[in-house]
């Protein structure tokens, strides 16, 4: 997220230097420098230490904003927050104040303040492009699409030589399906910077969605030819070979991914769903395991683990981790079925009715769990109810009769 400089601190520097001598000049000038090369800490000193010379009380408002910003590149989001403020109180005319305290806002989750923020950073100033943008990001968040399109139009207007924006609606055009203007925007960034691996990565993903993984992967080669440093790059080349069935190949994807980001638990819950569709039953545990050392909410990885439990005859494992989706995430139907598949299995055929009426209850389409509480249904003697679910399956496409005979 860029964050703005309060215009230039010659201003500050040429009025030090005019009035106060050579101490002030020197302090904020240095400060300045050292910022702009990435000596964030150093620089931290000097404009504390400029904010206790007699200038601050006429450019104060400048330097809390150059200092929030040192704050904010650190992750000391409360202190940049009160460097903004303080800003904000000693000059409540300036766009980029506000825009900034946004950006705080926006990280601290605090969306509705950050909205009001960019909202008073674009009345300040009407062609504040990257305020235009931040706020069509967060409406986009909310699924208020019609205005993040408005944003980011005039986003593109205010600035339309910003490869992010075009990235951005791009996104948003792929949300609604609409392809072809995505791939629209998705080129004119690649046009404005043909280095842009960003493009390149959105478009694979495009591609991915229609089903056209030779086109994905071939869009991610060439993000990679340009950044060879991102995970996420890897990431969703390894999701793009895993559909089509090159397991091994995906597998050093994701492997590069977890080189380069260690705690990326994605790529580990990936890799493990991988092990598992090849057999190695060990290493999808493992990775399974590690996914959810790294978070221990992510739910989908619990949801693996437990196929991998269920898979090796360990229903109360299997059990725990289906549980544990469902507390983390009530509306995971899937885990609802599996639960009520295993329950099934172990002759818990009420337990199994429950489950899979809770599955229905959020999907009323999920054949699978019509026919596995028919079969609990039947196991209860409950005649009539098993044949409207098995007439609910056969309306719904029907299902591989063998297979779950397999199964059971």
């Amino acid at each position: 997220m860029i964050l703005r400089w309060a215009g230039s601190l010659s201003v500050i520097l040429a009025f030090c230097s005019g009035v106060y001598g050579e101490s002030a000049l020197d302090c904020l000038s240095e400060a300045q420098i050292l910022q702009k090369q990435g000596n964030l800490a150093q620089a931290l000193k000097l404009y504390t230490q400029s904010l206790h010379m007699e200038p601050q009380r006429h450019h104060a408002d400048k330097i809390y904003n150059n200092r929030g910003l040192i704050y904010y590149a650190q992750g000391n989001y409360p202190k940049a927050l009160e460097d903004f403020n303080k800003a904000i109180e000693l000059n409540s005319g300036d766009s980029d104040f506000y825009y900034n305290r946004g950006n705080v806002y926006r990280v601290l989750k605090m969306i509705n303040r950050a909205i009001i923020d960019y909202t008073a950073a674009i009345q300040l100033d009407s062609q504040n492009a990257l305020a235009y943008n931040n706020r069509g990001s967060i409406y986009f968040e909310k699924g208020n699409l019609k205005q993040a399109e408005a944003d980011y139009n005039k986003a593109i207007q205010c600035n339309p030589g910003d490869t992010e924006f075009y990235c951005n609606r791009g996104n948003l055009y792929r949300s609604r399906g609409q392809y072809e203007r995505a791939f629209l925007d998705f080129d004119k960034a690649i046009e404005i910077n043909p280095q842009n691996a960003v493009a390149y990565h959105y478009k694979a993903m495009l591609h991915f969605d229609r089903g056209n993984y030779k086109k994905a992967k071939k869009e991610l080669d060439e993000a990679l030819r340009i950044d060879t440093f991102d995970p996420e790059l890897y990431c969703c080349r390894g999701d793009v070979c895993s559909a089509q069935g090159y397991y091994d190949w995906a597998i050093a994807d994701y492997s590069r991914a977890i080189k380069l980001s260690p705690l990326y638990a994605s790529a580990y819950n990936k890799r493990g769903r991988m092990y598992f569709e090849k057999g190695d039953i060990v290493g999808a545990l493992m990775d399974f395991a590690r996914a959810i050392e790294i978070d221990p909410r992510f739910a989908l990885a619990y949801y693996n683990r437990g196929d991998v439990h269920f898979e090796q005859g360990n229903y109360e494992d299997a059990w725990e981790d289906y549980t544990s989706v469902i507390s983390l995430n009530a509306s995971y139907y899937q885990a609802y079925y599996k639960r009520g598949k295993l329950s099934f299995i172990q002759g818990n055929y009420t337990q199994a009715i429950d489950d899979c009426t809770k599955a229905i209850e959020i999907n009323n389409l999920y054949k699978d769990a019509f026919y596995i509480r028919a079969k609990a249904y039947q196991s209860q003697g409950e005649v009539d109810k098993a044949k409207l679910d098995l007439g609910k399956v056969e309306k719904l496409g029907g299902i591989s009769e063998t297979k779950e005979e397999r199964e059971f």
